[in-house]
């Protein structure tokens, strides 16, 4: 299959439930049948993707030997894809201060959309191929991914309101952690080794830069114990929030593979503008009866909402054609490299000093994602 990684091979689940419900989502001519297993104990759901053989029809290996610069080139994507959000994210600042902050978040997917279909028409034209097959799992699959990441993205909004968002924002990294461990039980994730290390060491890059930009403010003296905070609303809300965005994460991922055979672009094309086009049919129907004025402001905004839609269309390519090379354990921690450009935004455009102990953390940083490089 064109752009398999070995990586899409390790999504084969052993075990099998008599009591489970299977989808079966079969092209011919069949080759290698993939089972992926999606929660053993308590989502009873599991589905087969049909690989396909080459030109000649015949059975063949499902993981065929990438070519060596595709194997890695999930990374820079990943990171690109950090980049994206991060500018989209400074620009979302700017127009919040104009619109209501689900209105802004509306925009995102809205003005995003065109862009994204203008990509998968120019995937298609490049590349050949056509529409899936559109199987029950894919639509569930996509229909959960995009329904997390909103609910996700509610809770986000709903601890900017918080007086203890400092603690919040580091509590919503956890769901680095969150995605490796759900994705290992329930989901098709499998990681090595050396892939939990450079996780991990990523990880404590993040806590190093969190630390540096929050410090003892993070818990203000004498207004709330430590042990309030973890009971608190704050830590609830964070929790859930990355919770919530870390399934995202993994039903993306496993459309991404649900979808059907094709390379890395046509699986992550036809994915992300599915999602999204999701998003922007629900939760503009949610819109028009809660905040009808919402579609007002959208073309006095026109030039910030249009930035916006081109910085998010991007940044969603990026994240959706590595969520079809790789596990989104990996792609989740070589994305939190978006902390590293937030600060180089702080200091290069708004002239904020950097700390020492932020240097440390984007080093640490760096050093977690380089060992992406070696993981198998």
């Amino acid at each position: 299959m064109a752009g398999e990684t070995p990586s899409e091979s390790r999504a084969v689940a052993n075990g099998a439930d008599d009591s489970a419900v299977s989808v079966e989502c079969v092209r011919p001519p069949p080759a290698v049948r993939r089972r992926v297993t999606l929660g053993a104990s308590f989502f009873r759901l599991r589905w087969r993707v049909a690989a396909h053989a080459g030109d000649s029809g015949d059975n063949a290996p499902l993981s065929r030997q990438p070519e060596p610069a595709l194997e890695l080139v999930w990374i820079p994507i990943s990171v690109f894809a950090a980049l994206m959000q991060a500018i989209r994210t400074a620009a979302q600042k700017t127009l919040n201060q104009r619109m209501s902050t689900m209105g802004t978040t509306y925009v995102r997917s809205f003005a995003g959309l065109p862009f994204l279909v203008v990509f998968l028409v120019a995937v298609l034209g490049i590349e050949g191929g056509a529409a899936p097959d559109w199987q029950p799992a894919f639509f569930l699959l996509a229909a959960a991914g995009a329904l997390t990441q909103v609910v996700a993205t509610a809770l986000l909004i709903k601890l900017f309101t918080l007086k203890t968002f400092a603690v919040g924002s580091m509590l919503i990294k956890s769901d680095i952690l969150m995605t490796a461990l759900i994705g290992t039980l329930w989901f098709s994730e499998d990681l090595s080794p050396l892939g939990w290390l450079a996780l991990l060491v990523v990880l404590a890059g993040v806590l190093f830069l969190l630390g540096a930009r929050f410090g003892p403010r993070a818990i203000a003296p004498g207004e709330e114990s430590v042990g309030g905070l973890l009971r608190g609303r704050a830590t609830r809300v964070a929790l859930g929030c990355a919770l919530m965005f870390s399934f995202s994460y993994l039903f993306v991922r496993e459309a991404t593979l649900a979808i059907g055979p094709g390379t890395f672009l046509w699986r992550g094309g036809w994915t992300v503008v599915t999602v999204t086009g999701m998003q922007v049919v629900a939760l503009g129907a949610w819109l028009l009866v809660t905040e009808p004025r919402v579609f007002t402001q959208l073309w006095p905004n026109r030039g910030l909402v249009g930035f916006i839609g081109l910085t998010s269309a991007l940044g969603s390519i990026g994240w959706f054609t590595a969520f079809a090379l790789e596990n989104a354990s990996y792609v989740r921690a070589v994305a939190q490299v978006e902390a590293v450009f937030t600060i180089l935004i702080s200091w290069f455009y708004f002239r904020e000093s950097v700390r020492r102990m932020e240097l440390v953390g984007i080093v640490t940083m760096i050093v977690g994602v380089l060992m992406f490089r070696l993981v198998d």
